[in-house]
């Protein structure tokens, strides 16, 4: 795929973001692997922080096999986070324009110290950070029809849209894998652990350090990493109250509109 073809797609998937108006999915036809894919995600993020925008971290998709599973992936996928789409406490999230929207509930990493190196192991993740928090991701797609393929899917800033992070803590559980979690919208009640994100979500971000650093870039000190979900993704829309508990760490709350 030529540069001005991922640069016109980024522009298509940017102004979908901002404008609600989803993508044709023929848009994608010419993108055949990661690597354009990642391109493509790359250009979304510079055309972003050209107008204004601001990169305070990172997000991990598809941290379950089941996810994985789904898309055919040998690994998990990653995306980036604007301050834009960071919600204040007690702002609701507004679902308009996205393709399906789900929640997630996640563990925010907030690290205090890079993690340059190429080995980096999860008691370094621990090391390196400053707080953790429970944390909504919002996810939906700017294709329409949602995301066919595993670069679609990438692409697509891994189906990125919104986050809101909880109370920080700075006390950080020793075993996080068995972290348990609960998610109620409305009458439901969905259960997750830590378990569902590599085992530990520490892991997951220690993933994230070698993925970053093979593709030129690193994890930064004040970075964000939306870890993975804990749950699993839950259909979610206009009128509903979120609310989840993530073993202790606290409890998050988020109403949709």
């Amino acid at each position: 795929m030529k540069k001005d073809v991922i640069l016109e797609l980024a522009q298509r998937l940017r102004q979908a973001g901002i404008s609600g108006e989803v993508v044709d999915p023929e848009a994608a036809d010419g993108l055949s692997d990661l690597d354009e894919a990642y391109a493509v995600e790359g250009a979304t993020r510079s055309l972003a922080l050209g107008a204004g925008e601001r990169l305070i971290g990172y997000k991990i998709g598809l941290t379950s096999q089941p996810a994985r599973d789904a898309f055919d992936a040998k690994e998990p996928a990653v995306g980036h986070l604007l301050a834009g789409r960071q919600l204040e406490e007690g702002r609701p999230v507004p679902v308009a324009g996205l393709f399906q929207p789900k929640v997630e509930v996640e563990i925010a990493f907030i690290l205090g110290e890079a993690l340059p190196g190429p080995h980096v192991t999860a008691e370094d993740v621990r090391r390196a950070t400053v707080a953790i928090a429970p944390a909504f991701e919002i996810v939906g797609s700017r294709w329409r029809g949602g995301a066919r393929s595993l670069p679609m899917l990438v692409a697509d800033n891994t189906n990125a849209a919104w986050i809101s992070v909880g109370a920080r803590t700075e006390a950080l559980p020793r075993d996080m894998g068995s972290t348990a979690a609960t998610l109620s919208v409305g009458e439901r009640t969905i259960a997750g652990s830590g378990t569902a994100v590599m085992g530990d979500p520490a892991e997951a971000v220690a993933w994230l350090a070698g993925h970053l650093l093979r593709s030129g870039s690193r994890l930064e000190a004040g970075d964000v990493v939306m870890s993975g979900t804990l749950c699993p993704p839950t259909d979610i829309k206009a009128g509903d109250h979120l609310v989840a508990e993530v073993g202790g760490l606290g409890r998050i709350v988020l109403d949709v509109v």
